[in-house]
């Protein structure tokens, strides 16, 4: 893989099966809005390499893959990005190229182009990978051989640099020549690439920091203050820190913190949001072990953690944390069923109001807050039993704050309806096995910081979700705004959370609140 780093300035000799194995390893890193230029002569092994990037990149190693050479231009759709594949040997015209839509599509679609020479020379796709491919001198009785180059132009200049830094740090370990494996990720930016040798498994998680965004308050970008994670050193230290309470988490093998590179055990496919929405399991029992795993953490206090040679530190789930998540739905939600931003008046009006309740929940925030503690993070482990049996991945940005946060994240399941006597049945066990462990734990309070928090993360929800389809195009998030609007008035039935009731009942009647599929043309449009 250290080759690859240095294709730009010198042709490699590779086999077939080398070119196919440079395709799918490249395929990991495209996403849409990649366009590649597959330049060489004819049987120089363009298609070859076209056709392993393409099957790659849908997952799918039976997939039939034609070329393009008469119909010119082949589309295919897959969970990743739709892909267009062309072949200009034929076009005779440029105008050929403008009416198949060609343009119109490079941000939205992976793009590979055969004889991209067709294009000419003022074809404007500045930004693209080229594939550079020549027939090699053979030798009597050996296999053929092609000389490979891969270079890269404008933006994809840094994801070629990403692709040299995955092969660097994977050499030296049992997967420096393990197969590639793409692996379809959730809102975050990180992604995952599996990793095979034979019959064992391991993934790659790259996760390149981020550049912090605008500053939005006090001088400070969203993600400072909500505590977001900045780099993986949180993921490696809580890992640990839940391994060594008995859980069951990704072991990290190695890590690179600077470079945002972790390579860590495969928990495998089980994952509960599937299993209970494609394979009919049974929620209340699979909840049933996800809450014990919350009461076994409540066991095990947080302290600072070591990663390398620094110590990690939780930060602190704050009130301004707290806050700026809960007025992401004036943020995104007002405005899109509005059609206006908030005045600044309401907007004080509503901080006021939260504070008030945030300061409720002083007194027990020194408890692990995982924050994402859900069926789409949840692994079921078939070799496993007990606590163990269920995996928890995706907790770089846990905090230090109230427990009743991670149980209130399952109870009222973001992507998965929970019944309300399934969720009363969950957080009876999850009271009646605190009070066991703890004769000093309050169940009134607990209940308390349940419906404040559950009514914090539903506004923090409803926020996200139009957020991630207005800003992000992602409008499948759209879906869940119903269900949100369910567990958000499930909440603000405590009486301690009247004003906010009342808050919600000025400001969102019920024909602002998104109720049904029907409704939901209304943040769709």
């Amino acid at each position: 893989m250290s080759q690859i780093c240095e294709i730009s300035a010198e042709l490699m000799k590779v086999n077939q099966a080398e070119l196919e194995t440079i395709a799918e390893k490249l395929s990991c890193l495209l996403s849409k809005g990649d366009t590649l230029f597959l330049k060489g002569d004819l049987g120089a092994g363009k298609s070859t390499f076209a056709r392993a990037l393409i099957k790659s990149l849908a997952n799918n190693s039976e997939l039939e893959v034609q070329s393009p050479t008469f119909p010119i231009l082949i589309p295919y759709e897959t969970a990743k990005a739709d892909i267009s594949h062309y072949d200009l040997y034929r076009i005779s015209d440029f105008s050929e190229v403008e009416e198949l839509g060609l343009y119109d599509e490079l941000d939205t679609h992976i793009t590979l182009i055969e004889w991209p020479e067709q294009l000419g020379q003022n074809h404007n796709i500045n930004d693209r990978f080229e594939i550079g491919l020549e027939e090699a001198e053979q030798e009597k009785g050996k296999e053929d051989h092609r000389l490979l180059t891969v270079k890269a132009f404008g933006k994809q200049e840094k994801k070629l640099e990403r692709f040299c830094k995955i092969g660097e740090f994977l050499e030296g370990t049992d997967w420096q020549n393990a197969q590639w494996q793409f692996l379809q990720g959730d809102a975050s930016t990180r992604s995952y690439i599996r990793l095979r040798d034979g019959a064992s498994e391991a993934l790659l998680m790259n996760a390149p920091p981020q550049p912090d965004g605008p500053p939005i308050r006090d001088g400070k970008p969203y993600s400072q203050i909500a505590h977001l994670a900045e780099d993986m050193a949180s993921f490696v230290a809580v890992s640990n820190a839940l391994i060594d309470a008995g859980l069951s988490a990704p072991k990290v093998h190695k890590f690179n913190i600077k470079d945002g590179l972790l390579l860590i055990n495969d928990l495998g496919d089980h994952q509960l949001y599937h299993m209970i929405v494609e394979e009919n399991a049974n929620q209340q029992n699979l909840y049933e072990t996800a809450i014990d795993i919350l009461c076994k953490l409540r066991e095990h206090k947080p302290s600072p953690m070591k990663v390398g040679e620094g110590i990690y530190q939780l930060p602190s789930y704050s009130h301004e944390a707290l806050s700026i998540e809960a007025e992401l739905v004036i943020d995104w939600y007002w405005p899109k069923l509005k059609n206006t931003k908030i005045s600044d008046s309401d907007r004080e009006h509503y901080q006021k109001l939260w504070a008030k309740m945030f300061d409720c929940l002083a007194p027990n925030n020194n408890h692990w807050v995982l924050r994402d503690f859900h069926s789409p993070n949840l692994m079921y482990l078939p070799n496993e039993s007990g606590v163990k049996s269920i995996g928890i991945i995706d907790f770089q940005d846990a905090v230090l704050g109230h427990a009743a946060y991670d149980v209130v994240s399952l109870c009222q399941d973001a992507r998965i309806t929970v019944p309300k006597d399934v969720e009363q049945h969950l957080l009876s066990r999850y009271l009646n096995q605190a009070e066991s462990n703890d004769p000093s734990f309050d169940k009134e309070d607990f209940l308390k910081a349940y419906a404040i928090l559950g009514a914090q993360r539903a506004s923090k929800l409803l926020g996200i979700f139009v957020r991630l389809a207005v800003r992000d195009g992602k409008k499948h998030y759209l879906a869940h705004i119903p269900r949100i609007w369910d567990y958000l008035e499930r909440n603000l039935k405590h009486p301690h959370l009247i004003d906010i009731f009342n808050w919600y009942e000025t400001h969102f009647p019920d024909d602002l609140r998104i109720k049904s599929e029907e409704d939901l043309s209304r943040v769709s449009n």
